[in-house]
């Protein structure tokens, strides 16, 4: 078989990017996120040896130093001297971490992701995350969901801080990915987000966006934003506490124990306060379907009565929740009714969760969708 020189180096060449791409089923990458990872760093190094010798090693060569030029100015550039390098971390509820740290030079879009170094931790894996935060704002923010060693570290290293958090070092390089639907032109008036879990991330950054353009004089026509999550300790993770208000009467009384932000929005840092100083006047203090911004989140996770105290849950204040699951048709029939009564000729649906979630948003648009008024999907999945 291997009659010749040429032939064993091709082979070789084929044999290590096939063994790279067999490590890269996603069984591999979400269980054994080290041995995809390491493989891969081995089996190119390895290509790259073999190609030498069975292509023009000129060819080789050149494509060797693009590449390297590429990492030097993304990991010795952008990380080691431009970006910020100090960032603080705080252990959540339900097992998420929240990054804070001063935008500084860095610049993104709504919807990004940069890739994130924890030296504390290690050098030598880089992981993506999306950014919660909204690209006018002067904090970065990024919230993680423990899913493996690496995020379990992270957690373990922030545990400590408390609500103070833990100042640590970092790297990071991007940003990467962008919707493929404008979010920050005018092309859609009306636009329905929904999340599942963590997938709220990259929505809730989209949405503060969206909002604070419509404070600069942006149209808005419809903004609705659906967040379904397993229970009440989730949001409650993601909830940003220096964006709660002072207690009320209400609190103080124990009838109810959630900020007097609610029930306007009841969020994290999804949706922000919406006042007079942010030039909102138009919406309401009530979550009401008739404004341009209508928040709905749903608790999967049914609970006794008798548990919504223990929970945080007060039904009767919270006006924007709702238990079970989304009726994902019924919601998307009323937003393309709505975008039509208001004189739309194309709205967008932004869906970021669980592939189930997914794929079932995405047949209700095409099914939806026509009639005068077309949806434009984007979805936005985890599962690396």
């Amino acid at each position: 078989m291997f009659s010749c020189h040429s032939n064993t180096t091709g082979y070789g060449m084929l044999g290590a990017m096939f063994m790279a791409s067999a490590l890269s089923f996603f069984v591999i990458r979400r269980k054994y996120f080290e041995v995809f990872y390491k493989s891969h760093i081995v089996l190119y190094i390895a290509a790259v040896g073999f190609a030498l010798f069975h292509y023009s090693a000129a060819l080789v060569i050149f494509v060797a130093i693009a590449w390297f030029v590429d990492v030097l100015y993304r990991y010795g550039y952008l990380a080691l001297c431009k970006y910020p390098r100090e960032a603080r971390v705080y252990a959540l509820p339900a097992q998420v971490i929240r990054m804070d740290f001063p935008k500084g030079v860095f610049r993104y879009t709504a919807g990004q992701y940069v890739f994130l170094c924890l030296p504390s931790l290690t050098y030598f894996q880089w992981h993506p995350f999306s950014i919660s935060s909204a690209p006018h704002e002067e904090i970065v923010t990024i919230h993680i969901r423990v899913l493996g060693d690496w995020t379990q570290k992270l957690y373990d290293l922030a545990t400590p801080g408390g609500v103070e958090g833990v100042k640590i070092g970092m790297l990071f390089e991007g940003p990467y990915g962008e919707p493929i639907v404008d979010v920050e032109g005018k092309k859609y008036q009306s636009m329905l987000l929904i999340s599942g879990g963590i997938g709220i991330t990259p929505m809730q950054s989209i949405c503060n966006s969206i909002l604070y353009q419509h404070s600069e004089g942006r149209p808005l026509h419809k903004l609705w934003f659906v967040w379904a999550a397993a229970d009440r300790f989730v949001i409650d993770a993601l909830w940003d506490e220096k964006q709660r208000l002072p207690v009320g009467p209400a609190e103080e009384s124990g009838t109810a124990k959630l900020p007097d932000r609610l029930p306007r929005s009841f969020t994290p840092d999804s949706v922000r306060p919406l006042t007079a100083e942010t030039k909102l006047s138009r919406i309401s203090s009530k979550n009401n379907l008739e404004d341009p911004l209508y928040t709905e989140f749903y608790l999967t996770r049914v609970r006794n009565e008798k548990e919504f105290d223990g929970a945080n849950i007060s039904p009767s204040v919270q006006e924007c929740l709702r238990f079970g699951r989304p009726n994902f048709p019924d919601i998307i029939e009323k937003f393309h009714k709505i975008g039509k009564e208001c004189g739309d000729k194309r709205v967008a649906v932004l869906v970021c969760g669980p592939q189930g979630m997914i794929t079932d948003v995405r047949q209700i648009c095409s099914q939806i969708s026509g009639n005068g008024v077309a949806i434009d999907f984007h979805s936005e999945i985890f599962d690396f």
